[in-house]
This record gives C-alpha cells, sequence and structure tokens, in this order.
C-alpha cells in the first residue's frame, strides 16, 4: 500500500513538472549535441592546423636544404676551381667568390687553405680572414681522410657577432699519365701528400634560417634549430621568436626566453624535420606560443558552441512556451469538456426528471382516481354497510310478527294462502336472512377495498410519517389481485408472505407503494413469460410464485425482500438494472423507468438502499434496506402481523 502511494505521489509530482522535465531534457540533448559538434569542429581545426604546421615545417626545411645545398655547390665549384687552375690571382678569385656570395647571402666567405710542401702542418695564420682554425684541425684531417665535404659544428666568428659553421672541401693535385713516378708505388695519388689545400666556406646559421622564413609566415610559430651531432652544451644552432620576429643565435638570451610547447603534426613526428649537412645532422624543430593555443584561434568551434548554446536556449524557451500554450489549450479543453459533459449530464437529468415527472403524473392521476373512486365508491358504501344491519333486524321483527300471525290464525283466507305458496314464503323466511348476510360480507369487502386503495394513494399523507410497511404491501397485492389470479396461459402466482414484527417506519408511505408496484409487477411480467417458455410440464412440476419477506435489521433497519422462481437475468442486465430508459420488455410494454425511480426514491430519498441479487436460472430477489427513521425521534410502537401467512 505504501509503495502504491509512493508511486501515485511519484507520478503526479511528475506529471505537474513535465514541461520543466521536458525543457530540461531539450536543455540538456541541445547542450551535448553542441559539445559534441562543438568538439568535432574542435578536432577538425585541430587536425588542420597541424597539417598546416606539417606543411610550414617541411618548407622551411626544405627551404633551409635547398640554401645550404646550394651554398655546398658553391665551395665544391670554388674547389675544382682551385683544383684545376694552379695560377690564379687573387683578382680572379675575387670576382668568382664575389659573384657567388651576393646570390647567397647566408654564405659569409669562400676562401683558399693552402697546404705549404714539406710541412705536415696547416698554415692557418695566413689565411685572409684572419681565422684561427686550430680548433679546427680534426675536422681538416677527417676531411682529408675522407676525401670529401666536411662541416663543423658552431663556430663563433671573431669579428660580428654571427655564429657559423665552417665548410672544408679538400683539393687534391691531379695527376696524369706518366706522371706515376713523382710518387711512391705504394702512395695514391689522392694520399695526403698530394694536397694542395682546402677550399673553405663560412655559412651564416642566421641568415640561412632568415632566408628560409622570408616566404613562411608564422603566427604564434616559434623555430627552433639545433645541431643533433654536438655536444649537449653545443647543440643550440638559432631560435626564431614569432612574437618579435627576431632570430636568436646567442643562447644566453635563448635560455631567458619560452620556447613554447612542443608541437605534434599529423605523421606523429612531433613536428621535427632533420636536415643533412654533409656528415652533420640538424634538427629542426616548431614550438607553437600560448597565443597559438588561445581557444580564441579555434574560432571554427567556438561558434559552432556558441551557435548550439544560443540555438539551445531558443529551442528551450520555444518549448517551454509551447508547452505552457498547450497546457492552457488543455484546460480550456479541459473546462470545456467539463462543461459538456455537465450539460450532457444536466440534459441527461432533464430527459430522467421530465420522464420521471411523467411517470410521476401518470401516477399521481391514477392515485387521484383511485382516491376519487375509494370516495365516491365510499359514501354509498357506508350506507348501504351501515344499514344492513338495521335491514336484518327490520327483517328478523317481521318475521317475527308473521310468525305470530300463523301462530293465532291457522286459517288465513285463501287469497292470502294462495300468495303464502306463490312467494314460497317457507323458503322466503329461510334464505332471506342468507341474503342479508351475503350481502354484509360483500360490503366489508368493498369497504376492505376502499380502504386499501386510500391507502395506496396516500394521498392525505405528502409528508414522512410512521406507516406500516405491511399495509402498503398488502394494498399493493390488492390492486395486483386480478394479475396474480389464474388466466388461459397460466396457472394462479402464489404469494408467500413471510411478514416479521415491523415498527412503524418513517418514508413516504404513497412512494414506498409505487417501489412494491413497480417490483412486483415486474415480477409478475417476469414469471408469465418464464411460464409460457418452459411449457405446462414444468408449470406444474414448479408453479410460479412470489415471495415477500420482511426483516427487522438491529438497531435502526427493516429490510424488504421480494424474490420470484423465475428466469433470473445475466449480469450484462444486473449492471444496467437500475439505468433510466434500460428495459428488456418489448417495445410498448415498458418505459425501463420504473426501477429508475424505485433506486431514486429509496436512495435518495430514504437514504436506503436496493439491491438485486440474481442467478439465471434460479430466479431473482430485490432488497429494500430502509432506516426506522430519518431523523432521531422517540421509539415508535411495534405492529403485530401474522407470520408465513399464504395469499
Amino acid at each position: 500500500m505504501t509503495a502504491n502511494k509512493f508511486l501515485n505521489l511519484a507520478t503526479s509530482t511528475l506529471l505537474s513538472y513535465r514541461r520543466y522535465i521536458q525543457a530540461g531534457l531539450t536543455l540538456c540533448a541541445g547542450l551535448g549535441l553542441s559539445a559534441i559538434a562543438s568538439s568535432v569542429a574542435y578536432n577538425w581545426e585541430y587536425k588542420s592546423m597541424q597539417a598546416e604546421l606539417q606543411d610550414r615545417l617541411d618548407k622551411i626545411a626544405t627551404d633551409i636544404q635547398k640554401d645550404v645545398s646550394g651554398n655546398l655547390e658553391i665551395i665544391r665549384a670554388a674547389g675544382a676551381f682551385y683544383s684545376v687552375f694552379d695560377g690564379v690571382k687573387k683578382p680572379e678569385m675575387k670576382t668568382f667568390v664575389g659573384s657567388a656570395l651576393y646570390r647567397h647571402p647566408s654564405l659569409k666567405a669562400i676562401a683558399w687553405l693552402p697546404r705549404f710542401s714539406g710541412s705536415p702542418q696547416f698554415m692557418t695564420e695566413e689565411i685572409a680572414l684572419s681565422l684561427d682554425l686550430t680548433a679546427n684541425r680534426l675536422a681538416l684531417e677527417n676531411a682529408t681522410k675522407r676525401q670529401e665535404i666536411i662541416a663543423t659544428d658552431r663556430q663563433k666568428l671573431p669579428s660580428e657577432n654571427h655564429p657559423g659553421v665552417f665548410v672544408f672541401l679538400p683539393i687534391f693535385s691531379p695527376t696524369y699519365p706518366g706522371d706515376t713516378a713523382d710518387f711512391p708505388e705504394n702512395l695514391a695519388a689522392t694520399e695526403p701528400e698530394n694536397l694542395k689545400g682546402f677550399a673553405f666556406g663560412i655559412l651564416l646559421v642566421d641568415a640561412i634560417v632568415k632566408s628560409a622564413l622570408q616566404e613562411n609566415q608564422l603566427n604564434f610559430v616559434n623555430v627552433y634549430l639545433q645541431d643533433a651531432m654536438a655536444p649537449e652544451s653545443e647543440k643550440f644552432l638559432a631560435f626564431y621568436e614569432a612574437k618579435t620576429k627576431r632570430i636568436i643565435t646567442d643562447e644566453n638570451i635563448k635560455n631567458q626566453l619560452q620556447l613554447g610547447e612542443r608541437a605534434y603534426c599529423p605523421d606523429g613526428s612531433s613536428c621535427t624535420r632533420i636536415i643533412n649537412i654533409e656528415n652533420r645532422r640538424w634538427l629542426l624543430q616548431l614550438r607553437l606560443t600560448p597565443e597559438y593555443i588561445n581557444p580564441l584561434n579555434f574560432g571554427r568551434s567556438l561558434t559552432v558552441l556558441i551557435f548550439g548554446i544560443v540555438l539551445t536556449f531558443a529551442a528551450t524557451i520555444y518549448l517551454m512556451c509551447l508547452l505552457d500554450y498547450t497546457e492552457k489549450i488543455e484546460k480550456v479543453a479541459g473546462e470545456r469538456t467539463a462543461k459538456s459533459q455537465e450539460l450532457e449530464q444536466t440534459l441527461q437529468e432533464l430527459q430522467q426528471t421530465q420522464a420521471q415527472l411523467i411517470q410521476q403524473e401518470k401516477m399521481s392521476s391514477l392515485g387521484l382516481l383511485v382516491a376519487g373512486v375509494a370516495h365516491e365508491v365510499n359514501n354509498p358504501i357506508n350506507f348501504i354497510y351501515g344499514n344492513i344491519h338495521h335491514a336484518r333486524e327490520y327483517t328478523r321483527d317481521l318475521l317475527e310478527l308473521i310468525e305470530l300471525y300463523q301462530k293465532h290464525y291457522l286459517y288465513p283466507p285463501l287469497e292470502i294462502s294462495q300468495h303464502l305458496r306463490n312467494i314460497e314464503f317457507d323458503f322466503l323466511c329461510d334464505d332471506l336472512p342468507e341474503v342479508l348476510s351475503s350481502m354484509k360480507i360483500g360490503a366489508e369487502r368493498i369497504v376492505q377495498i376502499v380502504q386499501s386503495l386510500r391507502n395506496f394513494s396516500r394521498l392525505d399523507e405528502s409528508e414522512m410519517k410512521p406507516v406500516n410497511i405491511h399495509e402498503g404491501i398488502d394494498s399493493t397485492l390488492l390492486i395486483l389481485q386480478s394479475r396474480l389470479k389464474a388466466t388461459a396461459d397460466r396457472p394462479p402466482i402464489e404469494i408467500v408472505k413471510n411478514y416479521s414484527n415491523l415498527p412503524l417506519v418513517e418514508c413516504y408511505a404513497g412512494q414506498l407503494n409505487q417501489v412494491f408496484m413497480n417490483i412486483l409487477a415486474n415480477a409478475i411480467d417476469a414469471l408469465e413469460s418464464y411460464n409460457l417458455d418452459r411449457g405446462p410440464k414444468a408449470a406444474k412440476a414448479n408453479p410460479i410464485a412470489i415471495a415477500i419477506t420482511t426483516e427487522y435489521s438491529i438497531p435502526d433497519k427493516i429490510i424488504v425482500r421480494i424474490s420470484d422462481n423465475g428466469p433470473g437475468m445475466a449480469e450484462n442486465v444486473k449492471k444496467r438494472l437500475f439505468d433510466p430508459f434500460f428495459t428488456t420488455k418489448p417495445v410498448g410494454k415498458g418505459t425501463g423507468l420504473g426501477l429508475s425511480i424505485s433506486y431514486k426514491i429509496v436512495v435518495e430519498k430514504h437514504k436506503g438502499m436496493l439491491r438485486c441479487d440474481s442467478t439465471p436460472g434460479l430466479g431473482t430477489e430485490f432488497s429494500i434496506e430502509i432506516p426506522l427513521r430519518q431523523e432521531v425521534r422517540q421509539a415508535v410502537p411495534f405492529v403485530s402481523r401474522k407470520i408465513s401467512e399464504a395469499a
């Protein structure tokens, strides 16, 4: 029971907050979809930015590689120039180098580093750039051994605060057929002893980076270049700061800056590229600044999110307005439906009232007719009934007088004797008292009928008064006596009375008699139809009968049961038994108002109960339960009646 109450309470609460729940679900769904759409847009933007970063990284790496490769080709060309022409003067060399430097800004200088014959040392003191290459002896030896270009790690030029990279290309003396006699058998033409010198070039790191970044607009993206093969403390080459758009080659300044967060490209390389500088490997990285990671840069995702939120709130507000409007419409529709139902119910009640008034008018007319007939018959019958006694006395006196005449006049005249024989005087003397007795019995019967008619009509008792219920039942049976007698189609209907000692009951006697009349008349109709359907043999084995039982239910109720042994009724008929205008009788034989009016009289006017118990094939019983008093009054005396009296 508690669970049902809780469930009902929860259901009513949910229904009362229905529109808020729907609006909340719509809001949550809209915000969720907006977040999902924004996340999809963010992922798309992020991948697009990653792809853009990868393209820029590839472009920068390619430009650096092209620039460095072009510089190396110039150095190779210079080396070939020195290798072929031994007597090259400085003016010719200066013309060649000047043209190359002009076209390659990142190439700081090209020089010839000769080797003095007979000396195992490199004469670095006489280089025109005044560089001390002592620290690069290992690079020169590696270039000689490997016979290819060798690039050094980061070098600082003494005259400028720009780091650079030294490139050495060994140049060997060419050998010709027939010149092998000048060399030992075990000495190849490219041995160090044949070394003429080195083509020497200086590459400026900041110029290389600047040249690569000219055609690449890097907004909020830093570029970090380092030598992957150098020691940890010497790895730094250059750093491009996007915020100030400057290229930093001073490591001390670089250490004071924020390099930015590591970027991730779609290829999974962390936006890192390796640039091959002959024997060295440079590492190029892109670093993201906080401005680049700023959510404002993800404009599409933010637009989608804001648009989704605005659209969600607009849809929620519209839904709230729509639900509010729907609720108002439902309220108006409910009110109109209630009014329509009320009008329909009022119309039905008016129809029922009209029919009941017609029925009551008929009953009232019948009551007036019965009362009028009873009144008109009552006066003459009282005159007759009141004089019968005197007529008997007078007749007895006359007969006694005649007997005295016969006693004292034994021989009357012939004419008198003849007349006595003609009128059969002896028979007349015996039959006349009997005739007067029969007239008295008939008058008494007429008086009883008139009294029953007056009891049934009760025109003088329109108010609620204590009455004898048994008198009302008997009066009703007397009026229906003609229908209880045997006819050509059926035997008489037996009435079995089981009366208890009942007190006087406060009621509307005339209306209650109408209830008895309706129930008994319906029982007689059902028994007549049942008797025709079952045949004469069954009718003789089980005679049709109506039983009337009265009971006193302590403390303050009486019960009248009227039952028959007819066919009974089905459950669907019993459910509609007291509905107005419902009848199972043929058209023209019933209005369907009798039991409906009876129900209203018993239940509404007398605060009682009217029930019907019926089983198909076993008969029907109506129970009328009425309170003894409608108000608290003094006790009413009992009226004694015979019990189990058969009519």
